[in-house]
């Protein structure tokens, strides 16, 4: 897999063969969202996570379909994902296939996390992102896009149905869930803290279809390599701006604490940002700011919510500082509408 990427750097998405195979939905509004037409027609470019989030956002909204991120999760095809697809084709079992996930996710996309857990009888594969810089806000499509190709994959590659006893979203629920409800087949359930889907643990057991184990090793050992040769002073400011991001209700975390929760010294990771041409208060800042604006325009959440959120223990002094970041008050950059 190329590590080409055409935005820049941060958390992104290995377009593969998902942009080709759904061309038609997407191809006419990636150019509106920043993303390069290079995506539709080159499985290697890179796509920035938030930009891709924001384009299943426009393309429900373009095409006048809340399902549209369903609709393509569960046509996802393995082959679309390029190695890891493979990987996943080749799989012994459904438990492989899920570790071949949470394992190697960081070859396919950046800025988001994957998990598998297991308690007692049931087993929780849970999806949450991590972008802060920019914070994508709108995640619903992506989300339900997703968990919908989770699914579909799995049956994929075990020709059989993959029974799920909840699915739960971030994601406040939508006036119209029967599409959510044909697709999952399982209780649903909204506003969670963290995407997830739950079944029972013996499915972990079942195995892959037409798996090829031969294959599955030399795919695994692939993308082991590419993990291994990954630098990691490229994710360095985004694990920064995730530590930042995570504990802003607390107030802005001093930089012994974000050293000390990424396991190096305060020195240390002076030394790699000031490498990176950051400096540490001044990003913190900016993380401040890109939320703020991203709170106050598009969504309509109460000032006093978003001033919790970043870590201000009066809207006043939110106000304050938002004025200092964009020259007017959180109100009238909103549009004039009350908020507080």
């Amino acid at each position: 897999m190329s590590s080409q990427q055409a935005e820049g750097t941060g958390p992104s998405f290995n377009a593969e063969g998902l942009f080709i195979r759904f061309g038609d939905l997407l191809g006419p509004l990636v150019e509106e969202v920043g993303i390069s037409r290079e995506a539709l027609t080159d499985p290697d470019v890179l796509v920035p996570l938030d930009k891709h989030c924001r384009l299943l956002e426009l393309a429900a909204r373009h095409h006048k379909d809340d399902f549209i991120g369903l609709k393509i999760g569960s046509q996802v095809e393995p082959r679309d994902m390029g190695p890891l697809g493979y990987t996943i084709l080749n799989s012994p079992t459904v438990l492989a296939a899920l570790k071949s996930f949470v394992r190697y996710l960081g070859v396919y996309a950046r800025g988001c996390e994957m998990e598998l857990q297991i308690e007692g009888d049931s087993a929780y594969f849970n999806y949450r992102y991590t972008i802060t810089d920019p914070c994508a806000l709108e995640r619903r499509q992506e989300a339900e896009c997703t968990l919908a190709m989770l699914k579909h994959v799995l049956e994929v590659i075990t020709s059989k149905k993959f029974e799920l006893e909840a699915v739960s979203f971030e994601h406040p629920q939508p006036g119209d869930t029967s599409k959510h409800e044909r697709i999952f087949d399982a209780p649903l359930y909204f506003s969670q803290e963290v995407n997830s889907l739950k079944f029972k643990a013996s499915l972990l057991e079942r195995e892959i279809a037409h798996a090829e184990p031969r294959l599955f090793e030399v795919l695994e050992d692939h993308l082991a390599k590419v993990i291994d040769t990954q630098v990691e002073e490229d994710d360095l400011v985004t694990k920064v701006g995730n530590a930042i991001a995570k504990s802003l209700s607390n107030g802005v975390p001093s930089i012994d604490e974000v050293a000390a929760a990424l396991f190096m010294t305060k020195r240390t990771l002076q030394r790699r940002l000031a490498d990176e041409g950051v400096l540490y208060n001044e990003y913190a800042d900016e993380i401040r700011r890109k939320l703020a604006v991203q709170y106050v325009k598009n969504t309509k959440m109460p000032l006093t919510e978003v001033a919790f959120l970043l870590g201000y223990s009066h809207v006043s002094a939110f106000s304050r500082a938002f004025r200092r970041w964009m020259g007017q008050s959180p109100n009238d950059f909103r549009g004039g509408e009350s908020a507080a």
